[in-house]
Formats: structure tokens, C-alpha cells, sequence
């Protein structure tokens, strides 16, 4: 009788389960795992293109009304080669950069009868390169280094005394240094954004009034694209 009854109570028990089961319906299937990032390793070469925007001023102090100074704005278009090593979050590296630019400005003289100007065509800087990873695909930099630029000074007496624009080109060395961001958008193409700031030596230049002890600098708001290879 023992036997029978507990029998009976295991089946209704098994039952019982099997009917609670039936009503919860099938399992549900386990949520997928979010995708893994895999860091991305900044070790080797790289090459890009970049645009950027620029302004700054050029002058002695002197040669200009009020603070002394011409401003100085436009465009430029570049060139980057560089290479990184990697050691854990810290990324080390060297960067070249050829611009070709289109920056320019003009004040009037201390004569007014003359008007001052300036045209930068090209500049270029090599460069120290110190980055931190804040992503698996991101890098933020900085960097600082030697640079050199094309600059053309002149004046011009707009034909007053018949001589109209008179100047040259000189090549003046300088420095710059800078701030910049870096992000994988595929596993070898970066887009990147940095500000950097040029600042160039002391040139005289043959005018036709004194110009003579003649500084420019510039900084230039960077966005390019680059392909690690």
C-alpha cells in the first residue's frame, strides 16, 4: 500500500511539473553577447591627405599701423608620411608634412602711400609624434617639431609713384606644435583633426620702403583622412 501511494504522489509530482512547463511555454533562446572590439595596433607607416584653415598675423612691430601687425588668413592642402610605434597605450612616431597654401594679407604701410603685404605658397614641418589610446579604435597626440615655409613680401604703391607691386620670396625656418584626434574607421583608414600652430622667424625683405625684420606665424585647424599600411 506504502509503495502504491508513493507511486501515485511521484506522478502526479512529474505530471504537475510537466504541466507547469507546457504553460511557461519553450525556454527562451540566451541573448546574444555584444560584439568584441579588438584594439587596434598603430605600429607602421602610414600615409594621408588634409585640409586645413588658417590664420595668423606677420609684421615687425613697425611697418604697421595700431599693434604693428598685418593679419593673415586662407587655405592650405597637405601632404602626411609618418610612422608609429606602439609599446601598451602609448604610441611614438615621426610625421612628415608638405602644404601647399593659398594664405595671404595686406595692411598699409607706416607710409599709407604704400600698402604691406604678405603671401605664404607653401610651408612644411617634421615633427615628434607622442599619442595615448583613449578607445580600442581612437588616439589622441601631440606633437611639435621644425618647420619651414615659402613666404612673399611686398609693397605695392597701387602706381601712385609707377612702381606698382615690388617684393620677393624668402624661406624662413621655424617651429610648430600641436594637438590632435585620431579614429579607425576601417581597419587601415583614420579620419583625424588636430590644431597646430607655426611660428616663423625674423626676414628682411627688398622693398621698396624698409621692410625689414619681417615675422609670420599662423595656426591652422587640421581635418584629414590617413592609411595605415
Amino acid at each position: 500500500m506504502f509503495q502504491q501511494t508513493t507511486f501515485a504522489l511521484t506522478t502526479l509530482a512529474c505530471l504537475g511539473l510537466a504541466a507547469t512547463a507546457q504553460a511557461d511555454g519553450p525556454p527562451e533562446d540566451p541573448q546574444p553577447l555584444p560584439p568584441v572590439v579588438v584594439a587596434h595596433d598603430w605600429s607602421g607607416a602610414y600615409a594621408g591627405l588634409s585640409l586645413s584653415a588658417n590664420t595668423g598675423d606677420f609684421g615687425n612691430g613697425g611697418n604697421f599701423p595700431g599693434d604693428g601687425e598685418g593679419d593673415l588668413s586662407g587655405s592650405g592642402y597637405g601632404l602626411l608620411l609618418g610612422y608609429n610605434i606602439q609599446n601598451g597605450k602609448w604610441v611614438y612616431g615621426a610625421e612628415l608634412a608638405l602644404s601647399g597654401a593659398d594664405i595671404n594679407g595686406h595692411e598699409d604701410c607706416s607710409n599709407t602711400v604704400y600698402e604691406c603685404g604678405a603671401k605664404i605658397d607653401r610651408f612644411g614641418s617634421l615633427r615628434a609624434k607622442l599619442g595615448y589610446t583613449v578607445g580600442p579604435q581612437t588616439l589622441v597626440f601631440g606633437l611639435a617639431g621644425f618647420a619651414a615655409a615659402d613666404v612673399y613680401a611686398y609693397t605695392d604703391d597701387d602706381g601712385v609713384f609707377g612702381r606698382g607691386r615690388n617684393g620677393e620670396t624668402q624661406r624662413v625656418n621655424g617651429y610648430v606644435f600641436g594637438l590632435g584626434l585620431e579614429h579607425m574607421v576601417s581597419k587601415n583608414v583614420a579620419l583625424r583633426g588636430a590644431i597646430i600652430h607655426h611660428s616663423f622667424n625674423d626676414a628682411d625683405y627688398m622693398t621698396d620702403v624698409p621692410y625689414s625684420d619681417i615675422d609670420a606665424d599662423f595656426t591652422s585647424i587640421e581635418i584629414g583622412v590617413t592609411y595605415q599600411f
